[in-house]
């Protein structure tokens, strides 16, 4: 039967280990299909449309040697599940082998409707430095029903963590070392990098010349139309440096000595009112300034954007017109003409929203305090697509994790049967917080 390994990886950034791992697997697989994707148990990534990219530029090189090694973006989706569902609609009934890395295993258990996903793929384990694989976790895996495998793999001693906490550009693929300097990706690297020089191409100021940062929030601002089913946005309209024309995302420029987090709430608190919202950072990017900037602070000036994402409740946000004539709320799948750089930001932000609600308790934080399971599935289903679950299950789910407490009190929605109120129970909760769960 035609072999298949399905290797998805966070590909923050791709290494010299990832390109390794695909050596191997493209002498022991018919095909090799590879993408990045976002990690649902990781707080923070770089954008995906960067993840892709770096990924893109380590296999092409590898294709020329191993023609069945390919990257394949259209299966990323941070649930394994629904991307064996898109391999089989591919490629039918081949034999399926789920690549994971020694890291990942201990959290096997809790993805995302794992029991279905375990009877259709095999799971192939790879050892990763400084990771080891626990016996226990292992059994209890197989007697869940997985038929593992741990390769006998040996590549080099680079992750992408190793780099994350070093800078070392020689643990990365020459062009991925490049892709991230000219788009300084990860600003906060503790090492220095040390195969590279600055080029003329990624905008650095030359040594002897600090640069001088003007820092701006830039906030993408959820919310849901529960009545209209419709997951929306909140957008400007000629307000960013860079356009008059365009819409954009809600953005200020940070005030002297007033923190990242409160000017995104000051700059959320300008554009609407609401009571009860979400607020969570996302990434830092820097490149050069608007042309606006530029002009009124010099040649030196490097511009830092710090994005934040929100979700409020619609019902209860009252916009601020007056002030802010050109501000309204846009349906994410009908949205105008947006600033370049604001469009990678919102998609990005979208599957972090996504992966975010899916995981954690975070739409407790918009929902009033008493409410039907069918308006917290509402919310979910708007956000998450109709596909994502059914109520059945979903209902089971959330009352089995047991931080749902049924008020005793009924309500009446339309011309339906009276239906249980539930609040949210952070003291049931609180044993869970720090636990991988899935919520749907």
């Amino acid at each position: 039967m035609f072999s298949i390994a399905l290797f998805g990886t966070s590909a923050d950034p791709p290494t010299l280990g990832h390109q390794a791992i695909l050596e191997w697997l493209a002498l022991h697989f018919d095909r090799v299909a590879v993408w990045a994707a976002d990690n649902p148990f990781k707080a923070k990534q770089i954008p995906l449309v960067h993840r892709q990219a770096m990924l893109q530029l380590l296999v092409t090189p590898m294709h020329e040697r191993h023609r069945n090694v390919e990257l394949y973006p259209e299966l990323s989706h941070p649930r394994s599940l629904k991307t064996l569902q898109q391999a089989r609609q591919k490629w039918g009934s081949a034999e399926f082998t789920l690549v994971v890395g020694s890291d990942v295993v201990p959290t096997l258990l809790h993805w995302y409707r794992v029991e279905e996903l375990l009877p259709q793929v095999m799971l192939l384990v790879i050892p990763r430095p400084g990771t080891a694989l626990s016996p226990v976790v292992l059994q209890r895996l197989r007697q869940a029903g997985a038929e593992l495998t741990v390769a006998d793999f040996e590549g080099p001693q680079v992750s992408s963590s190793y780099y994350r906490q070093t800078g070392d550009s020689q643990a990365l693929p020459a062009a991925v070392a490049n892709y991230i300097q000219q788009r300084n990706l990860y600003p906060d690297l503790t090492g220095e990098p040390q195969s590279l020089q600055p080029s003329p191409e990624s905008g650095d100021v030359p040594a002897g010349q600090p640069a001088t940062f003007a820092v701006r929030v830039d906030n993408i601002i959820f919310s849901v139309d529960t009545d209209q089913n419709c997951l929306l946005v909140l957008l400007n309209q000629g307000q960013h440096p860079s356009t008059s024309m365009n819409w954009s995302l809600p953005g200020t420029l940070v005030q002297p000595e007033e923190s990242l987090e409160a000017a995104a709430y000051r700059n959320l608190a300008e554009k609407l009112h609401v009571e009860k919202l979400y607020l969570e950072q996302l990434y830092t990017v820097s490149g050069p300034p608007s042309e606006v900037e530029a002009t009124s602070m010099g040649d030196n000036l490097r511009s830092l954007s710090v994005s934040y994402f929100a979700l409020v409740p619609y019902e209860e946000a009252v916009l601020n017109t007056q002030e802010h004539h050109g501000i309204a709320w846009h349906p994410l799948n009908a949205l105008p003409p947006l600033v370049a750089q604001h469009k990678d930001m919102l998609t990005y932000a979208h599957r972090r929203l996504c992966n975010k609600l899916e995981y954690s308790p975070m739409a407790f934080d918009v929902l009033p305090e008493t409410f039907t399971l069918s308006e917290l599935y509402q919310l979910y289903r708007t956000v998450l697509g109709a596909h994502f679950s059914d109520y059945s299950n979903f209902r089971s789910r959330l009352l089995k994790l047991g931080f749902l407490a049924d008020t005793g009190q009924k309500v009446t929605r339309g011309a339906g049967r009276p239906a249980s109120l539930y609040r949210f129970d952070a003291e049931a909760f609180a044993p869970l917080k720090d636990k991988p769960l899935v919520f749907v």
